[in-house]
């Protein structure tokens, strides 16, 4: 039957056990199969998936350009975000699936057309920070709220309005549950093969910076009521329990991200960046369910999603900014920026953050220093490293013929050219 927002399968009557009961659970599961992949289709027809496609393309390009004029050469890969999109997002909207559909939960098309809408906006105006669903459910669910309360009449081809009832009911639990695959999504991805780039500090100085840009892809499969798919002229694929109709539709849910770091490791910054969205994600869907119980919690989930992720990124930014420029060269040395693979200084084990302070015994504070230490011995060299403790590590390696004259390692340049002020 279906009660509220809910669909429960129950009071199934068999004339045999055993063989009857076997059968029926493997016709059940046959039809599931079958509408999800009938369901997978609606996605194709969806245009924010070749629109985070395009994005995600043009944003590898972009930041190649960007590494080439900054760091003289490509270091990530332009695939990097394409294969982000494609990736652990995809396996955690199979699981959400799961979830939502064991808890039998249905959602009016009004929500999937208004949620694409702002997502697509997003994605046309390059706002992948706005694609968070803590931000675009709440203001999908204020849309509806204000077309229901001022009694619009939408054009015959336009989805139906959920009752107010529905409004923001079941909607709320699929937002705590998206806002988990951010977080997660944040805490195991973003941190990973961040760009390194060259900014200009407030002061006019140079200063090393990384940052990540990524959009995930979390496919959905929602049950969506049969009446409300009436605009799209019937043609979706249906299943029935008992008198009601349902069709099951992926919608592609975008999640983005976006940050630049300029004070520490991006890596640790940014997986407590993604466990603080975790944390607000399970009091959203605890607020969200408990809003069965007492209905005013629903308002108060989304209140909290929308005010809490907002915050959750201003302080991001704000401690980014605060905390001051760490990747520029020191008293003690020259600071490795970023390393190029293959290059001697890869082979070496040398990383991000570390400090060369001698070269064939003489200690070094830029990059003139570096190379002219570097020319004392063209077949051999010798570097003493501070790591991130600060202790001090002993490398030497010979020297080939045409390898990177700076052994691989990108530091800040003490030639003056353009760089974009800090953007965090």
């Amino acid at each position: 039957m279906l009660n509220g927002s809910f669909i429960y399968i129950r009071d199934f009557a068999y004339t045999e056990a055993g063989n009857g009961n076997r059968r029926v659970v493997f016709d059940l599961v046959n039809l599931w199969i079958q509408e999800a992949g009938e369901g997978a289709l609606a996605m194709l027809l969806n245009p924010v998936l070749y629109a985070a496609i395009a994005a995600v393309i043009i944003a590898g390009v972009l930041r190649v350009k960007r590494e080439r004029r900054d760091l003289r050469t490509g270091i990530v890969s332009p695939a990097v975000e394409l294969k982000s999109l494609f990736g652990l997002g995809i396996l955690i909207g199979i699981g959400l699936s799961a979830i939502i559909l064991a808890a039998g939960i249905v959602i009016s098309s009004a929500w999937i057309y208004i949620i694409s809408a702002l997502m697509l906006l997003g994605l046309i105006t390059w706002q992948f920070r706005a694609l968070s669903p803590a931000l675009l459910i709440p203001l999908a669910a204020g849309g509806l709220y204000a077309l229901y309360y001022f009694n619009v009449t939408l054009p015959s081809w336009a989805p139906e309005l959920p009752e107010e009832a529905g409004l923001i009911g079941t909607i709320s639990i699929i937002m705590g549950l998206l806002l988990f695959a951010e977080g997660l999504l944040i805490t195991l991805n973003a941190g990973k093969k961040t760009s390194a780039r060259f900014i200009r500090t407030p002061r006019g100085l140079k200063a090393g910076a990384f940052f990540t840009q990524r959009l995930w892809l979390v496919p959905l499969f929602l049950l969506v009521p049969m009446g409300s798919l009436e605009g799209l002229g019937g043609w979706w694929p249906v299943f029935t329990f008992g008198s009601f109709s349902f069709s099951l539709i992926a919608v592609p849910f975008v999640i983005g991200f976006q940050l630049t770091v300029v004070h520490d490791l991006p890596a640790p910054v940014i997986r407590k960046a993604g466990q603080e969205v975790i944390w607000l994600s399970t009091l959203v869907t605890v607020l969200a369910i408990a809003g069965y119980f007492a209905p005013y919690l629903f308002i108060a989930a989304f209140s909290v999603a929308f005010i809490g992720r907002i915050y959750l990124a201003l302080k991001l930014r704000a401690l980014c900014r605060r905390s001051g420029y760490h990747f520029m060269n020191k008293e003690r040395g020259v600071m490795v920026v970023d390393v190029i693979p293959g290059t001697p200084a890869d082979k070496l084990g040398i990383v991000r953050g570390e400090l060369v302070s001698k070269i064939n015994g003489e200690s070094v504070r830029d990059e003139r220093e570096f190379y002219k230490a570097l020319q004392k011995n063209r077949v051999h060299c010798k570097l003493e490293v501070l790591n991130h403790q600060g202790e001090i590590r002993f490398m030497q390696r010979a020297l080939h013929e045409g390898q990177h004259h700076l052994l691989g390692i990108i530091m800040v340049e003490d030639r003056m050219r353009s760089y974009t002020s800090d953007s965090a």
